[in-house]
């Protein structure tokens, strides 16, 4: 009986240990920039995020491809900004590539 009940404590203490080593070795994702003021674009009508130097730097904390999830959530909530015949993933290539950042294979859809 003493057995059983060690050998299954043993259990739920390892299985316990492993879920605490999982959630504690993942990083938290860095947010999207809630402040894109200096990304509005005024110049460009068919791009409503201007890759300046300004803007880019609000993106410095994120990886390319949560620079690029990021900026497909931004895309799709200024869609009416875009015109339809233009794709949000040449848009966010572009800006991508403006701000200096590697185009991922990411597809806004």
């Amino acid at each position: 009986m003493g057995s059983k009940v060690s050998a299954s404590t043993v259990f739920i203490v390892s299985l316990n240990l492993i879920f605490f080593v999982l959630v504690s070795s993942q990083t938290p994702t860095p947010m999207c920039p809630q402040d894109l003021s200096p990304c509005e674009g005024e110049t460009t009508p068919t791009l409503p995020l201007t890759p300046s130097t300004r803007c880019c730097q609000r993106f410095q904390d994120l990886s390319d491809i949560d620079t690029a999830v990021c900026l497909c959530q931004i895309l799709k909530s200024k869609r009416s900004m875009i015109p339809s015949y233009i794709s949000l993933n040449v848009v966010a290539s572009i800006f991508l590539l403006n701000c200096g950042r590697n185009y991922t294979n990411y597809n806004c859809v």
